[in-house]
């Protein structure tokens, strides 16, 4: 089967500092499909971010980033992988009461931004695009497209807490535990979490409106394997180790990154340590690489 990768975004970082080589890039490069490796849209939403993020001072290395992006992508950006989780797997219309970034105004953001010399002149004058002069007045825009899935996923790790302990928050605030000392030995054994992952699955699948019956429970505990090793990762350390899901909320576009391997053939190519660590026991590690374990691949 041909490989389709998921570039995440701090492999377009490593080649702006140089981490990897412009020989290795060129490499892959030319090895690309005539119309580029479509972007996920995980990684052009993280990209626009750091717009908002990087300010003034950083928007030069921010706009080298998302031209490199832009270049072996030729522009193009998947849907949400949930949307594809609807139409290529569970073969049912997303849900009319929710919504998900559109992939076309990711795209366009994306090219707009590649053209402004500074981001003074983005928010201000603004610049040249499809015979019009765009401005992004407020860079918060850009950030705030992932602001759903963000408020989701949080509620997402509180929920699999509520289902463990629900008076993990009022512990919380008067001990600064979220469990009491008995259910912290009996949550910290990795083992324990085993028969907890069709919880989420059929909290999942009931989000899309579907049916939650037992050969389709086990089919997207499959297919979703690596995002159920990730959020169990997440939610034991919240219930342990008072992980903060906001604190940490670029951990929601490493799960929601993960969503594109519910599909056959999607690899994700990405120099994210934390990534590799929290999916080591999946079985589906082998379709998370390196840039360099892709580059063999070609």
């Amino acid at each position: 089967m041909k490989l389709k990768p998921i570039f995440d975004t701090n492999v377009f970082g490593d080649v702006q500092r140089g981490l990897i080589s412009a020989s290795e890039w060129q490499h892959l490069l030319s090895h690309r499909p005539r119309r580029g490796w479509p972007l996920s849209q995980v990684t052009a939403l993280e990209l626009l971010a750091g717009v908002h993020h990087g300010g003034s001072k950083g928007f030069i290395d921010v706009r080298r980033r998302i031209e490199i992006a832009h270049g072996l992508s030729s522009g193009r950006v998947l849907e949400d992988p949930r949307i594809l989780i609807c139409k290529d797997v569970l073969r049912i219309p997303f849900p009319s009461d929710q919504m998900a970034p559109a992939a076309s105004t990711a795209s366009r953001y994306l090219d707009i931004v590649r053209r402004a010399p500074t981001l003074e002149q983005l928010m201000t004058r603004g610049v040249p695009y499809r015979g019009k002069r765009i401005r992004v007045r407020d860079t918060s825009i850009l950030a705030e497209l992932m602001a759903g899935p963000k408020r989701q996923w949080v509620a997402a790790v509180e929920a699999m807490a509520d289902k463990e302990y629900p008076e993990w928050r009022d512990l919380f605030r008067t001990t600064g535990k979220r469990l009491p000392p008995d259910l912290r030995r009996e949550f910290e054994p990795r083992s324990a979490w085993h028969a907890k992952r069709p919880d989420f699955i059929e909290a999942l699948l009931q989000w899309f409106h579907t049916s939650n019956e037992p050969t389709l429970v086990t089919e997207m505990s499959d297919r979703l394997n690596a995002v159920l090793e990730f959020t169990i990762f997440v939610t034991r350390e919240f219930l342990l180790r008072n992980y903060s899901a906001i604190k940490h909320d670029s951990d929601v576009f490493d799960q929601f990154q993960l969503q594109y391997l519910a599909m056959d053939g999607f690899v994700i190519v990405s120099g994210d340590p934390d990534l590799s660590k929290r999916t080591q026991q999946s079985s589906q590690v082998d379709r998370i690489m390196s840039f360099s374990q892709f580059l063999q691949q070609l």
